[in-house]
């Protein structure tokens, strides 16, 4: 019996065991099933008996106040010190913990990213305490540095004074922000680079530009046709000025990304300004020198008709786009298109060119019609497509530039016959009358398990298989919900005991409605904790060594630290995480990730009122949905569509993530296996080549019905 129990919370026990009245002793329950019940006490009562009901909801088999008051060893003198031990409460000695946690795992670069993330993202009520109390690890390597630079013995004033120098250019590459907003930050007292005035400029022009030139050279000379083609077009356009725009269209695999990286090369080797930004930060990686469209341009998260970008014409983001001669913006696809009409109209106000688009900068839009489109909240399917940027004005300036040739797939068996079925897919052709296409019988599996071991043979190995082994697979599904059950069962074949890292969660309540009887006082935190939107990382986040994680927010893009990367988790505590990111630029680098503060609206909720949850912005990522995956290519590719796609372009983007069709494996329902049949949804008015052949009229075109 006491194995079972030392497995149960407080509240859990009445559902495995009954009391016995006669015998006065407990007994395991045989039948029915009863729910465990406590006294509630609210979150603002803040005293013991809170916090004795916030350990009892979270620590399994407890013995004794005393046992509860115990954690790693050491007994706690109150209910309180217990819980802030466990990272149960949202408290400001959590960042000097996490400091501290994290100086036993990683020093000098790696804690001053940490710590620009801490002062960006958990807002931490003392910064110049932390600063104080952890600037010599901070800044431990920056000695050695600086005796390299030539400086003889510097002192310690001249090392902290550098160290806060490198923090405030990351808070500048990552946000804009610079120390001075931080209240009682001490300031670096001199430039230690001596660069240009304008920082941002000289980034950018902080290019080897024989290395560029070297890079062109040898990119420019694997091109095929079609993309030398696209290549010419648009480097003729940055040479004479002429501020064209162009869309960038082909399907995934056709070499886009090597196209624009191409073209930046060229331009950057004749000391040139291209920008480089992308939709999503996972698409920004794969860029050189890319950045989400939002980091970059300052783009308004609340967008409507008439946003613009709230960028000082004055200042040095207005300087460097008036020195810039390329923007590429890639995945412009699934943007809502007021985003690149906000750019637009700012970059013509900046400029003074009301009457061209970008006020005359030369713009390469990228992506594929065929894929997911933008996402439009309880939106209908007229909303998602007039979201387009198909539907903007800007679109009428565009001249689309097409690549055809797949070359993800071209040295792999049967290159031709796949690439063909992919674009079968995204153009929603062969559809049976009930929406479904048929799947190659080669590709079904037989059974989840089968289905599993497909993607993720010896994941049961111990040790765990290298990260390399996670960058070359993944399995993807249509909902949240299917790939957190599929996230917990294959975690549970890892070898290793599993960490449960609870969040701290609590209800904002609204200044002037809330009266102290609502809100975060009628919720209690292990009820705030079971909730799970997609936009959060999970309340019970479970992990084990050398598991797969995604980042939900981008930390620190200049680092690789974006909302979608992969990473395999290296070392844990309470209050970081040391993760090593996988693919990409930054492939084999360590992090360090904090718990921080999230509170996203009710409208990405859905829920009644403002969740705020302090936790890991990470989720596992075995398994991720397939809006996650766009972008991304890997070898193995398992999709799980025993729920089926639900939206424009989610079979084509699953289909097309993989190099080879012999290495994509569905799970169908198990009704449909013999049949191999599954649904698909093309909206074709969104096609870039049924469009066009519409307007030139080679084509009788229609909307098809919602």
């Amino acid at each position: 019996m006491a194995p079972i129990a030392q497995q149960l919370t407080y509240q859990e026990f009445p559902q495995k065991f009954v009391y016995d009245e006669q015998d006065k002793e407990w007994r395991i329950r045989k039948k029915a099933f009863a729910l465990g019940r406590m006294y509630f006490v609210p979150p603002n009562a803040k005293d013991e008996r809170f916090y004795l009901r916030t350990l009892l909801t979270v620590v399994k088999g407890p013995t004794s106040f005393e046992n509860l008051r115990t954690f790693s060893g050491v007994t706690y003198p109150t209910f309180r010190d217990a819980c802030l031990a466990r990272g149960l409460l949202e408290d400001d000695g959590e960042w000097r913990q996490c400091l501290l946690e994290a100086s036993f795992m990683q020093t000098g670069e790696r804690l001053r990213d940490l710590f620009a993330t801490l002062l960006l993202f958990c807002c931490p009520a003392k910064p110049e305490r932390l600063w104080n109390e952890f600037r010599e690890q901070i800044c431990d390597d920056l000695g050695y540095q600086l005796r390299c630079g030539g400086r003889q013995d510097p002192r310690d004033d001249e090392i902290f004074d550098y160290g806060l120098w490198l923090i405030e250019r990351l808070l500048v590459k990552t946000q804009r922000k610079r120390l001075q907003d931080f209240p009682d930050m001490p300031l670096p007292e001199r430039d230690w680079e001596g660069v240009a005035e304008n920082t941002l400029i000289g980034e950018q022009l902080n290019y080897d530009r024989d290395h560029e030139r070297n890079l062109a050279e040898e990119r420019l000379a694997q091109l095929n046709s079609e993309q030398l083609d696209a290549y010419n077009q648009i480097i003729s356009s940055v040479e004479s000025q002429a501020g064209q725009t162009f869309f960038l269209n082909g399907p995934g695999g056709t070499g886009k990304t090597f196209v624009y990286n191409t073209i930046c090369n060229s331009v950057r080797s004749r000391g040139w300004i291209a920008l480089c930004v992308a939709s999503s930060g996972i698409a920004s990686l794969l860029l050189c020198g890319g950045r989400t469209a939002h980091s970059m341009f300052k783009i308004p998260l609340s967008l409507d008709p008439d946003s613009t970008c709230p960028i000082r014409k004055e200042g040095r983001l207005a300087a460097l786009i008036r020195s810039t001669r390329l923007i590429i913006w890639d995945e412009i696809t699934m943007q809502h298109r007021y985003a690149a009409e906000a750019v637009d109209r700012t970059c013509r106000d900046i400029l003074n060119v009301r009457d061209r688009p970008f006020g005359g900068i030369t713009v390469v839009f990228g992506g594929d019609f065929q894929q997911i489109l933008p996402v439009v909240p309880r939106g209908s399917r007229e909303d998602v497509v007039s979201a387009t940027l198909l539907r903007s004005d800007l679109w009428k300036y565009v001249k689309v530039l097409k690549l055809i040739r797949n070359m993800r797939v071209a040295n792999a068996p049967n290159a031709h016959t796949f690439s063909s079925w992919l674009l079968k897919i995204g153009h929603g052709d062969e559809l049976a009358d009930d929406g479904t296409v048929q799947l190659p019988y080669g590709m079904i599996a037989s059974d989840v398990d089968t289905f599993i071991d497909k993607i993720y043979p010896g994941i049961r190995s111990s040790p765990p298989p290298p990260p390399d082994y996670f960058l070359n697979r993944m399995i993807l599904s249509p909902r949240n919900s299917d790939v957190a059950d599929l996230n917990a069962r294959i975690l549970d074949m890892m070898p290793g005991e599993v960490e449960s890292l609870l969040s701290v969660d609590s209800v904002v309540d609204e200044a002037g409605v809330d009266d102290g009887l609502s809100g975060s006082n009628t919720l209690p935190p292990e009820f705030l904790r079971t909730l799970n939107p997609s936009s959060l990382p999970p309340g019970d986040l479970q992990l084990k060594p050398s598991c797969p994680l995604i980042l939900l927010r981008n930390l620190c893009p200049e680092k690789g630290l974006c909302n979608g990367t992969r990473m395999v988790l290296v070392r844990m505590s309470r209050r970081v995480l040391e993760v090593k990111l996988i693919g990409g630029e930054h492939n084999g680098q360590l992090a360090l990730i904090p718990r921080i503060t999230l509170s996203p609206t009710e409208s990405q909720t859905g829920f009644a009122f403002v969740l705020r949850r302090r936790q890991f912005p990470v989720r596992l990522a075995f398994a991720l949905t397939i809006n996650k995956a766009q972008g991304q290519s890997v070898k193995h590719v398992g999709i799980d569509l025993r729920i089926p796609v639900f939206s424009h372009g989610q079979l084509y983007v699953a289909l097309s993530r993989a190099t080879s069709s012999q290495n994509i494996h569905v799970l169908l329902p198990e009704e449909e296996r013999d049949i191999g049949r599954t649904c698909n949804v093309v909206y074709p008015e969104v096609l870039v080549d049924m469009v066009r052949l519409a307007q030139l009229g080679h084509l009788a075109f229609r909307l098809t019905p919602a």
